[in-house]
């Protein structure tokens, strides 16, 4: 009876998703919608966790009602892509795609290059001052673990997306502003902040037409993904640990991969499996941007950490990560759950709408980095960092000074013009 029961559960949120990804190409005419982004990764890591499962590899067994969370937030979150995509066909404005200017604007071109030097001349400050080994965690820390360096970290991810989204082999120069900016991010020892710009930029060039979605191109792409694993332990495994590459190693890495992109799911399921042991309805650590925002405007020094505290060992390493349905569900109530779904799912499709009205690379740029947050759904809920409120801030900075050096550099020609009458 368990296995019919679990085979619904699976079948259930496959037919599910196959009736909302037909929905949304309907309403929006295109795949690339916050709830593709959302619901299609985490269908992929849901069928691998489940092939895994209870194997030789050493993983528990799957607890397939955990699905059903996702079988709600999923619905939850289609409801304001229904609502805004009627209304904006209704006023008969446009839903389909648009892309931005390939020319790359001269203040963004400053910028790229400014910072990358900037990194590479802190990187050599601190490694001639910490006292911490490179690849280490304590390392990253000193790098730009917090302070000017961690805001300006924070910079560099959507800006290593829009260098990736222009480089060419006419720009070949923007190659070694992409790696120090890979760099800055790999150094920093937080791997979900290495995969999102560069998963968001791919997507961002797929689908402006730069690149082509191929079997070849998805092949590179987890190649790619799989070295930003081996890079990470390579460098606190070999340089930290001053071990060498062996079978043992190899395996370690492969492991460890599969441990990172089954965490979550098993994560969420072992949790409500065991009557979710959390400590649950803590809704502070849903927003914890916004009451630690509050907290230093009002002094208090005693921040929130949304970090779950809870490790469970799904079978080769401990896991406190729970999928972005299950954090949610954990620290809300059906109310608060139900309706900080609708107000995310309502925040994403208001930009998706913006991103087709003013076809601005900044625009862009500031979607395609939040599809790339949800993306992570099936890991875990990326929506509690200041990251959420800092890096459009920073974007919406830079197109702004954009225009202002435009308006000028108009205003400028048309003086001459009128004194050359």
């Amino acid at each position: 009876m368990g296995g019919l029961t679990d085979m619904i559960y699976l079948v259930a949120i496959f037919i599910e998703a196959a009736f909302l990804c037909y929905m949304e190409f309907k309403i929006w005419r295109s795949l690339y919608t916050p709830l593709n982004f959302l619901m299609l990764p985490y269908l992929i890591v849901l069928l691998i966790t489940i092939m895994v499962a209870g194997t030789e590899l050493g993983f528990v067994e799957f607890y397939y009602p955990s699905i059903f969370i996702w079988n709600v937030g999923l619905l939850i979150f289609f409801l304001p892509s229904v609502v805004i995509g009627t209304l904006i066909t209704y006023k008969g404005k446009n839903v389909v795609q648009k892309y931005p200017n390939d020319h790359i604007p001269v203040s963004l071109l400053f910028v790229l290059v400014f910072l990358a030097l900037l990194f590479v001349v802190h990187l050599k400050g601190v490694l001639g001052n910490s006292a911490e080994a490179l690849g280490s965690d304590e390392f990253g820390e000193d790098f730009s673990g917090g302070g000017l360096w961690g805001h300006l970290r924070i910079l560099t991810l959507p800006l290593l997306m829009m260098s990736i989204y222009y480089v060419s082999k006419k720009r070949w120069w923007l190659w070694p502003v992409i790696l120090v900016f890979l760099m800055v991010s790999v150094l920093n020892q937080v791997k979900g902040w290495v995969i999102i710009p560069v998963l968001s930029a791919m997507a961002m060039r797929i689908y402006a037409g730069k690149t082509r979605l191929t079997m070849k191109f998805i092949l590179y792409l987890l190649l790619g993904v799989f070295l930003v694993f081996f890079t990470s332990y390579a460098l606190s495994i070999l340089l930290v640990q001053s071990r060498g590459v062996d079978d043992a190693f190899l395996d370690f890495i492969f492991m460890h991969f599969m441990h990172y992109l089954t965490s979550g799911t098993f994560g969420w399921s072992m949790d409500l499996q065991l009557g979710l042991p959390d400590d649950t309805g803590n809704f502070q650590n849903v927003i914890a941007q916004f009451v630690n925002l509050a907290k230093v405007i009002t002094g208090d020094r005693e921040l929130v950490a949304p970090i779950n505290p809870l490790y469970f060992n799904p079978g080769w390493a401990l896991t406190n990560v729970r999928t972005i349905f299950g954090t949610l569900y954990i620290n809300s109530n059906w109310i608060s759950f139900t309706l900080y779904i609708l107000f995310l799912s309502t925040c994403m499709y208001l930009m998706r709408v913006a991103m087709v009205r003013f076809n601005n690379i900044y625009i862009y740029t500031i979607y395609f980095f939040f599809c790339g947050m949800i993306f992570m759904g099936w890991f875990d809920f990326y929506f509690a960092g200041v990251i959420v409120l800092e890096l459009p801030l920073m974007l919406l900075f830079l197109l702004l000074f954009e225009k202002m050096l435009y308006k000028k550099q108009n205003d400028t020609e048309n003086e001459d013009c009128n004194n050359t009458d």
